[in-house]
């Protein structure tokens, strides 16, 4: 509460000597989307005295593509806008928008802060700042949060975007808090980092509420286990509570058990490692080698592949060809897993930082007769290699000459009526993932099967690639395939192989 009121008090403050960026810092799990999601909903609720403040928002997440890549924050931020202020709209409207796409300067220039300046002038000087929110910068791909941030303090610095203020969130950057004090924070940018302290009573009334079961002695001990990061509280409450009915004495089993895990557990890099080794132990644990295996294979797949898939789409990327396998998987780490329209997503994105990092992903658990190292890491270049051969094995087997079985190639797309229902019953769903992301998956292969890939693309060049040119134009993806082959060509001049063409 103590966070969000000087935050409230920052936006609302029209002074010209307020900051005009908040920039909110923490170490993952602490609760800084939590509070940029809070602060931008109370800035968006018509019962708030100034329910127009919010300008814009962008909430990163390296889940999904449109979230995860720098090149659509200032876009969004600037549409967003455009709906709020009928001047800034007219001004964008002018702009010169063309040779804007990706470049971050010229985006920032191009888009905002020249439309922004030319409206300046009609915009009454009374009214308050808006708030743009932009969360989790440090999701962006290719530090590419951090390049914005950058920017955008040079931006401010300069003196720039006067009405506007932007609330930022992200893990800890030394160079980027060096940057911004040099500055002068006290004009510029606010630096303000989520105190443990601060949280450590807020985890244990969440506690509380939500394992009533518990005893105040309890509470007390998870509460200073979780050290400040609501995402250990949170995950811990999914772990013991996994179904809304359990009794009392369910809930101290499983408790007892963490416990037992964490006392057996040395020099953890982080606090909610632990309670990722054990829910990992607890799913996997108890099953012979071939069944892990082949359960990990469907869990790594769901954390590399390019967008968030259903269960029927990992298990057959996977090479496991069993939904009901996929779907077990995730019912066992429902802690950390969860699926929404279809699609499985993760909580946090701890958790595959967790699985990324062999170094945290492979422990020792206690045995009968000592202890066991268990290694339930993924390592992020191989996985892309074996995704990327599920996915030539998809299109080699899935595409085909007229795959939706047009009536005629005098037709264009637009005159065939049930064109849309020939798609959905032609291309399936792991096939079009294929088609979409083979090239992506090729560019993070590492060069371990440099050989076999080689073979996959001779044979995809040879015998499909212009079946796949005719479901990505079905897909509406045709502008990718270009870009595609391009990769495509820039790993193997990497790789250094010869692929005939």
């Amino acid at each position: 509460m103590d966070i969000l009121k000087r935050i409230y008090s920052w936006a609302l403050n029209p002074s010209s000597d307020s900051p005009n960026v908040f920039w909110l810092t923490g170490q993952a799990g602490s609760g800084k989307s939590t509070i940029a999601y809070t602060v931008a909903d109370h800035f968006d609720d018509v019962e708030v005295a100034s329910p127009d403040l919010l300008g814009a928002s962008f909430f990163c997440s390296r889940q999904f593509e449109e979230t995860r890549r720098r090149k659509y924050i200032i876009p969004t931020i600037t549409y967003q806008l455009a709906r709020q202020s009928r001047s800034y709209a007219r001004a964008l409207l002018r702009a010169n928008k063309s040779d804007s796409a990706n470049v971050l300067s010229k985006q920032m220039k191009d888009l905002l802060v020249g439309p922004w300046q030319q409206s300046a002038s009609k915009r009454p000087c009374e009214l308050r700042p808006y708030l743009v929110v932009v969360d989790a910068l440090d999701e962006i791909e290719d530090n590419g949060g951090s390049a914005f941030l950058r920017e955008l303090l040079k931006t401010i610095s300069q003196g720039h975007l006067r009405g506007l203020k932007f609330l930022v969130t992200s893990r800890p950057d030394p160079d980027l808090a060096a940057l911004c004090s040099s500055f002068n924070s006290d004009a510029v940018c606010r630096l303000y980092e989520v105190p443990t302290d601060t949280v450590k009573a807020d985890i244990r009334m969440y506690l509380g509420k939500k394992l009533p079961a518990l005893q105040g002695d309890q509470l007390n001990d998870l509460s200073r286990k979780a050290d400040g990061l609501f995402i250990y509280a949170a995950t811990l409450v999914r772990y013991i509570r996994p179904r809304h009915r359990m009794t009392t004495d369910e809930q101290l089993r499983m408790l007892a058990k963490l416990a037992d895990h964490m006392s057996n557990s040395a020099d953890m890099p982080l606090l909610v490692d632990t309670l990722y080794q054990q829910i990992l132990w607890g799913a996997f644990g108890k099953l012979d080698d071939a069944l892990v295996h082949d359960r990990l294979k469907i869990l790594h797949t769901l954390l590399c592949t390019e967008e968030r898939v259903s269960a029927s789409v990992a298990g057959t990327l996977s090479d496991v060809l069993d939904e009901q396998m996929a779907k077990v998987v995730i019912d066992e780490l429902h802690s950390v897993l969860y699926v929404k329209d279809d699609l499985v997503l993760w909580y946090h994105a701890s958790f595959p930082d967790f699985m990324f990092t062999q170094e945290r992903s492979k422990f020792s658990v206690p045995q009968v007769t000592g202890s066991r190292i268990v290694d339930m890491s993924c390592n992020k270049p191989t996985h892309h290699a074996r995704l990327t051969h599920s996915c030539f094995r998809i299109m080699m087997s899935g595409l085909r000459f007229n795959i939706c079985d047009l009536p005629s190639s005098f037709l264009f797309d637009s005159e065939v009526p049930d064109l849309s229902d020939r798609i959905e019953k032609n291309i399936s769903q792991v096939l079009r993932y294929s088609c979409r992301n083979w090239a992506q998956h090729l560019d993070r292969a590492g060069c371990g099967d440099c050989d076999s890939l080689q073979t996959e693309i001779n044979k995809f060049l040879h015998v499909r690639v212009l079946f796949w040119i005719e479901a990505m134009n079905l897909l509406g993806s045709r502008a990718q395939c270009s870009l595609m082959l391009q990769k495509a060509r820039e790993w193997v001049l990497k790789v250094g192989i010869h692929v005939a063409c």
